[in-house]
């Protein structure tokens, strides 16, 4: 099993915590819409973490592959046989893998749509108004409809 990164472990927390407040009663939520420009901004922050990963694994990886090269740096792998180093050691270390673009995209898709949920939630309690939901969602790139306006009134405070 892989390693989590860190931009997914990050993504992943902040869009936990959404889905939580998203599901707290009235009176919590009150709480929570006092410090919603920090779970903005915490899901912002998210979401910038996964875009700007590309760049960051890029220079991660030539740095590391120039210090492979330049030093001639060579590692033994682990043996699970025999629980020492493997016999066709030493060699040239593989350069880092890259996370996956899928796997980027299912976490900031998590936060988005965790955000989305937390802001509907406080439309529907008569936290947030219309124009505040729509700035907020602007600002995460969460597409909105009229209609999910009309949805959320529907169904009332959970």
């Amino acid at each position: 099993m892989l390693p989590v990164s860190y931009s997914i472990k990050q993504a992943a927390i902040i869009a936990d915590q959404l889905e939580r407040l998203a599901t707290q009663n009235t009176h919590q939520l009150a709480g929570q819409v006092a410090n919603l420009d920090f779970w903005i901004s915490e899901a912002l922050d998210a979401v910038r973490t996964i875009d700007d990963y590309p760049a960051r694994f890029r220079v991660l990886r030539d740095a590391q592959v120039g210090w492979v090269k330049a030093h001639g740096t060579k590692v033994s792998g682990y043996c699970p046989n025999c629980g020492g180093a493997c016999e066709f050691g030493p060699q040239t270390p593989d350069a880092p893998r890259r996370i996956p673009a899928k796997d980027l995209a299912a976490a900031r898709d998590a936060v988005r749509r965790a955000s989305r949920r937390f802001l509907f939630r406080l439309y529907r309690s008569h936290f947030l108004d219309e124009d505040r939901v729509r700035e907020a969602c602007n600002q995460m790139g969460i597409g909105v409809q009229p209609e999910d306006f009309d949805r959320a009134s529907a169904e009332g405070p959970r």
